[in-house]
């Protein structure tokens, strides 16, 4: 594993997969993040993305330890998982993490999931060490893998979690699957994102798609912008692409929010954050 600890983006997609020339540049995976040290690998998420990460780790000699720490449990987010190669591997150890809070009995409805008859072999048999364990139920932190991680819920339908990742005086913010327009407690998540040199947020809609989605649970470009601008980050990167948009829309719409907060792209699959 490389010494630097890397930062890497495998799906970007919201709701579900699309493929085709016009989304080539963005990908068409979903929600997939790594933060890869020389510890261990954390992995926000198993949406499709996960599935080449997985095609990746499943070629080393030797698979580092891993944790799966998932926002929340919607379609997206957890389609990859079955086809995470590592998952097959004997000698893998996995861990998979989520909010302690979360109403269902998460660890049964991804073994629920992972089974017949949504899927021809049951999680229990897969080869690797599989470990589901709740995040810790105080002070919202912890230390894993060399990396300090906070997090924070989120304006989402059946609850959903940001991470904050903290390493080497560098830190990154998740915010997936976040109504950030209409998120009464703002201020709170402005100090959470505060200062961080990378956010990463959900800007699903234009303001005008936003009108007529209201309480589905994801934001605007325009409203990322505006966080971003008064949480005093250095870097946006706007993700959850609605499914629908062709790469040529996701450029419009980075141009657009550059006028709020200048330091702003869009993620794509494959893409690695400094």
């Amino acid at each position: 594993m490389e010494n630097e600890p890397i930062f890497t983006i495998h799906g970007a997609r919201g709701t579900m997969a699309i493929s085709g020339r016009a989304f080539n540049r963005y990908g068409g995976e979903t929600t997939c993040f790594s933060l890869a040290t020389r510890q261990g690998i954390l992995i926000v998420d198993a949406g499709t993305g996960i599935i080449a990460l997985g095609d990746q780790l499943i070629n080393r000699r030797r698979i580092p330890p891993i944790t799966i720490m998932f926002t929340h449990f919607h379609l997206d987010h957890v389609i990859g998982l079955p086809l995470f190669k590592p998952l097959h591997r004997q000698d893998a150890s996995v861990t998979i993490m989520a909010d302690p809070h979360r109403e269902e009995n998460w660890p049964d409805c991804l073994r629920k999931f992972v089974a017949p008859p949504f899927w021809p072999l049951a999680l229990r048999r897969f080869g690797a060490a599989i470990r589901f364990q709740p995040l810790p139920r105080r002070n919202h932190r912890m230390q894993k893998y060399g990396v300090e991680i906070a997090w924070y819920p989120l304006r989402h339908p059946q609850q959903c979690l940001a991470y904050r990742f903290r390493i080497r005086n560098r830190s990154i913010v998740v915010a997936t699957d976040h109504e950030l327009d209409a998120d009464c407690a703002g201020s709170a998540f402005t100090d959470f994102c505060r200062g961080a040199d990378v956010l990463i947020a959900d800007a699903q809609y234009t303001s005008a798609e936003y009108a007529a989605h209201r309480g589905w649970g994801h934001g605007t470009f325009s409203a990322c912008a505006r966080l971003a601008a008064s949480s005093g980050v250095d870097k946006l990167i706007l993700t959850h692409h609605d499914c629908c948009r062709r790469d040529s829309q996701i450029d419009r719409l980075v141009h657009r929010a550059r006028r709020l907060f200048h330091a702003t792209r869009a993620a794509h699959s494959g893409m690695r954050v400094d």
